[in-house]
């Protein structure tokens, strides 16, 4: 069984693709963190960041909703991508491919008020 359940905080609005094919994507950086003691009893933080990315009917529900710093709760699988770059190496990198999202909290405004939801809209991809 291949499935990873992530929360975390998004580091960018999502990006949108579209492919020769007809098909969609849309990617967002996701970063996660676990606090754990050191033996000095020091309390530290590490920081994980993963490459979500959404295809098929999700796109476009994680193009409106999905925002820079909201709290999200992912669902998905790894896998291991591997392409050729521009000047013409190949790359290899591991994504998150989504399955389902909820937003647990919108970003913050200026004035410290959390963000509404769009109008009429739930806030998960279920």
């Amino acid at each position: 069984m291949n499935k990873v359940i992530l929360v975390g905080n998004v580091g960018a609005d999502p990006k949108t693709f579209d492919f020769s094919n007809g098909g969609k994507m849309a990617s967002f950086p996701l970063a996660t963190s676990r606090r754990y003691k050191d033996k000095e009893g020091n309390i530290l933080e590490q920081t994980a960041w993963h490459r979500i990315q959404f295809t098929a009917d999700k796109v476009d529900t994680v193009a409106r909703l999905v925002k820079k710093g909201s709290l999200v709760h992912v669902d998905g699988a790894i896998r291991y991508d591997t392409f050729t770059d521009k000047e013409g190496n190949e790359v290899s990198r591991t994504v998150i491919h989504g399955t389902a999202f909820n937003i647990l909290a919108f970003p913050k405004r200026k004035d410290g008020e959390e963000e509404a939801a769009p109008e009429d809209e739930e806030a998960g991809g279920n």
